[in-house]
């Protein structure tokens, strides 16, 4: 990875803590958002490619496990409630502590796996990309997570004005 890579990707970490340690309300349609961005970001920039043998398939299998089970970790322990202030009730939701040491763990655990790989002559071709994309599947399992667990409050599956909010 280049210097310039590495600085994107601290500056992509970075806002991906701000916004996991802000209140924001859940709405289901805006739920991938932050996904998406990862994804197009990593797919846009590269650095990856297709496994060519067992080992490349067992790290890159390790890689998308290691995402999903951290994104259901992160689901589970991101604060969620309902509020009911200014006569409209809405669903909010914020990360914690242990939230952010799930995340920087699971990236600073892909460095560790890209790490190995290129030093055990697995693969020398994972990269940035690479990075983007798993956080973007750790990002998605999280976000659905927390869907399902904000619709049992009752949030809001649109972020067009409520009825109450129109009058």
């Amino acid at each position: 990875m280049s210097i310039v890579e590495i600085l994107i990707l601290v500056a992509m970490v970075g806002y991906a803590i701000y916004r996991q340690t802000q209140q924001h309300e859940v709405v289901g349609s805006s739920r991938f958002k932050l996904a998406l961005i990862y994804a197009v970001i990593g797919l846009v920039v590269g650095g990856f490619s297709r496994p060519d043998t067992a080992a490349e398939w067992v790290l890159l299998v390790a890689s998308l496990v290691l995402s999903v089970v951290v994104g259901l970790a992160r689901g589970k322990l991101t604060r969620v409630w309902a509020d009911d202030a200014a006569g409209e009730h809405r669903v909010y939701s914020r990360g914690t502590a242990v939230t952010v040491a799930l995340f920087l763990g699971m990236v600073v655990a892909k460095f560790g796996l890209g790490t190995y790989a290129y030093f055990a002559h697995i693969s020398d071709d994972g990269g940035f990309g690479e990075i983007l994309i798993m956080i973007a599947v750790m990002v998605a399992f999280q976000a659905e997570l927390i869907w399902r667990r904000a619709c049992a409050l009752g949030a809001r599956t649109s972020s067009r004005p409520t009825a109450a909010a129109q009058k």
